[in-house]
């Protein structure tokens, strides 16, 4: 039958690009800021936020990858700055380095880097990246809001796919003779029908 392009459409769930805090409110259903996190809501967040790429918002504009939660809130935190044994809180470090006030100071930290060097980022100061591909077990719901998505009638998906191929014009090779020649002499000739 000669050659032929098959096109054809998959669909994944990725994580929605949010603020962090924004993020662990969805998750957890409620408003974060009443209430402090009991233990299973800490582990929610821990496995749901665990290799998730984040940025620093503001001026320091840094990307990470998440690799746990801090066990004390951000307000208890603090870490050796230099090597004479300085300790500054996480709240004073990001009022003093980045003029930036912590609000959420009873949420936990995202800890960053290793664990012998760990660094830790308040929530409020951290924005999911984009285009990141979700691969954690989807609940229910989500099972069911992908599958009204993705389960259509062959002639509908058909019609999004023409639609869509339509909106991304993919420009042709320049002309070859050499190519028309070799189809026509082969008694080919080009078809942009769908097969059936």
């Amino acid at each position: 039958m000669g050659l032929s392009l098959n096109i054809d459409m998959s669909s994944t769930a990725f994580i929605e690009p949010l603020p962090v805090i924004d993020f662990v409110a969805q998750l957890l259903n409620r408003d974060i800021s009443v209430r402090p996190l009991s233990d299973s809501d800490r582990v929610k967040i821990k496995k749901a936020l665990r290799g998730v790429k984040v940025e620093v918002t503001g001026n320091m504009r840094r990307k990470y990858h998440i690799s746990g939660l801090t066990s004390q809130a951000t307000r208890e935190l603090s870490f050796p700055v230099d090597d004479r044994g300085t300790v500054k809180t996480v709240v004073q470090y990001f009022m003093e380095t980045y003029g930036f006030s912590i609000q959420h100071t009873t949420l936990p930290c995202l800890q960053v880097g290793n664990q012998q060097r760990p660094n830790y980022l308040p929530m409020e100061v951290c924005k999911i990246v984009e285009g990141q591909h979700y691969s954690k077990r989807l609940n229910e719901k989500q099972i069911t809001a992908l599958l009204k998505v993705t389960c259509q009638r062959p002639q509908e998906r058909e019609l999004d796919i023409l639609q869509d191929s339509g909106s991304h014009q993919v420009t042709p090779p320049p002309h070859d003779d050499f190519a028309d020649k070799c189809l026509h002499s082969s008694g080919g000739a080009m078809n942009n029908n769908p097969m059936s």
